[in-house]
């Protein structure tokens, strides 16, 4: 099974980022957004990384105001 990360390595290795904004969304147990920004920044050097969401995996169920605001803020929602 692929990591977030894998996967989106793989799927950037298709596609032309340059110009376009990268918002990290992860799930997790005590890391938060971990090392993500770090990692999408270094695969996609002409993006931009914006503010990422990190939800913990007990609370996904539970997170969708959380996403809507996040969205919001993002110009996503």
């Amino acid at each position: 099974m692929l990591s977030g990360i894998s996967r989106t390595s793989r799927f950037l290795d298709g596609v032309s980022p340059a110009g376009t904004t990268i918002l990290p969304v992860t799930t997790h147990a005590m890391s938060g957004l971990g090392r993500a920004p770090d990692v999408y920044a270094a695969l996609a050097p002409d993006a931009v990384v914006g503010e990422g969401l990190d939800v913990r995996g007990e609370q996904v169920a539970d997170a969708g105001p959380e996403i809507d605001r996040w969205a919001r803020a993002d110009g996503l929602g």
